[in-house]
């Protein structure tokens, strides 16, 4: 054999060699192993790695870009009544969520009935923003326009975070107006167990009266209870979210 037809033959061995050694799809050493644009992670062909391989609107999850539940850019986005924090839809947790003037209730952003008593007619008030018998006399909080508002909570906490007590600040200036006793009502969500919910809603409320002792408020006139899970409703994370506070009554 020549010469030349050893060095071609040796050439061609050792190229087959290379090609045998490209592992058998979807398995990989390296990103050229895998289709375009896919990666090689953990010897595995995948559509991305991390979020930032997928695009707006669409996260990194086991490898495949998968679309981000509730995705959202703007508050235009989302459902009627919800607001987009962090990119994804859900409740509101004060009237300063809402756009246009909106006010927050129950989650929702809605367009106030009235914003105080002399918007409704003779013999009604404004509750929750809306024109109706005023049931508060019935409790210990005096009657009044201000409106009292729950604080929310993160998930297993019971402090207050800086928004959250600039809302305590104005439930302890409406009390003040309205005057009578007050209930702190310490809820939490459905996450870990009874026991331990009754006591992380008696730590909410605890903190909640804390502060508003701290603000002048006389503990005398305060209680706190705990209803633990007793009341949780949310579903999913945003539906939870409103599980986690501590309610004035």
């Amino acid at each position: 054999m020549s010469r030349c037809l050893k060095y071609l033959f040796f050439t061609f061995v050792i190229a087959l060699a290379v090609v045998g050694c490209k592992p058998d799809y979807p398995n990989c050493k390296k990103d050229s192993h895998c289709h375009e644009g896919e990666y090689c992670v953990n010897n595995i062909c995948q559509q991305c790695r991390d979020n930032g391989d997928c695009p707006e609107g669409q996260e990194c999850a086991a490898g495949a870009c998968r679309d981000i539940p509730s995705y959202c850019q703007d508050s235009a986005d989302c459902a009627q009544g919800q607001i987009c924090r962090d990119n994804r839809c859900g409740p509101c947790l004060s009237a300063g969520d809402c756009p246009d003037g909106r006010v927050c209730l129950d989650g929702s952003c809605i367009e106030a009935e009235c914003k105080s008593t002399d918007d409704c007619p003779a013999g009604l008030s404004c509750v929750n923003y809306k024109c109706q018998v005023d049931s508060s006399a019935a409790s210990g909080i005096g009657a009044g326009d201000c409106k009292i508002e729950p604080i929310y909570f993160e998930f297993d906490s019971s402090e207050v975070t800086p928004h959250m007590r600039e809302v305590l600040a104005s439930n302890y200036e409406c009390l003040l107006k309205r005057g009578g006793k007050v209930i702190l009502e310490g809820h939490c969500d459905a996450s870990g167990t009874t026991e331990y919910n009754m006591a992380l809603g008696e730590r909410r409320g605890g903190m909640a009266r804390k502060l508003m002792r701290a603000l002048g408020f006389e503990r005398s006139k305060m209680r706190v209870i705990s209803k633990g899970e007793e009341e949780a409703t949310g579903v999913g994370e945003n539906g939870r979210i409103k599980d986690r506070r501590v309610d004035f009554e």
